[in-house]
């Protein structure tokens, strides 16, 4: 809450108040909108550098974007800081997208990051297989071969709107 100005520049004691509008599913979203207005964040690739990340999507989510999708550790960025992301984003009153990738990781991995990502509040989620890491055995057995296997097991989890990177 901060105290208003009068158009005489007085202040007035009248408290004005800052609410942000509450996160949406994108699907809604895109329903209301032919045309929209987004922006992708990228987990820090270090550790030290997780405030200046902060900081940067705090500035831009000032410019209103209808949405702001928020990377799964591309380019060699950590996962582990995509749901943190993500609630800053949503922090600023901006929807969020949190990119999930599944190529090396297994169910249980899974149904933890979809936990902290329905924990945090975030209802968007962008599903992919992701790049094979350096040395990966794409013909070694595993729970996910493609994003569509991805798709439908978030599917299956529940409460999610669910969209996907899939060739």
């Amino acid at each position: 809450i901060r105290l208003a100005a009068r158009q005489d520049g007085e202040e007035t004691s009248a408290p004005v108040s800052e609410e942000k509008e509450t996160p949406v599913k994108l699907k809604d979203v895109w329903k209301k909108k032919e045309v929209t207005l987004s922006f992708e964040a990228f987990p820090p690739k270090k550790d030290s550098d997780f405030a200046s990340v902060a900081s940067a999507v705090e500035k831009i989510a000032q410019l209103k974007p209808d949405f702001m999708s928020v990377t799964y550790g591309a380019g060699g960025g950590t996962s582990a800081y995509t749901g943190k992301i993500a609630q800053i984003v949503q922090a600023q009153g901006v929807t969020a997208l949190a990119h999930l990738t599944c190529v090396s990781s297994d169910r249980d991995r899974i149904h933890h990051e979809l936990d902290a990502l329905r924990q945090a509040g975030i209802e968007n989620i962008l599903a992919l297989r992701g790049d094979y890491p350096e040395g990966y055995d794409p013909s070694a057995p595993r729970d996910y071969r493609y994003a569509r296997d991805l798709v439908e097991e978030i599917r299956a989890y529940g409460g999610f709107s669910i969209g996907g990177a899939c060739y």
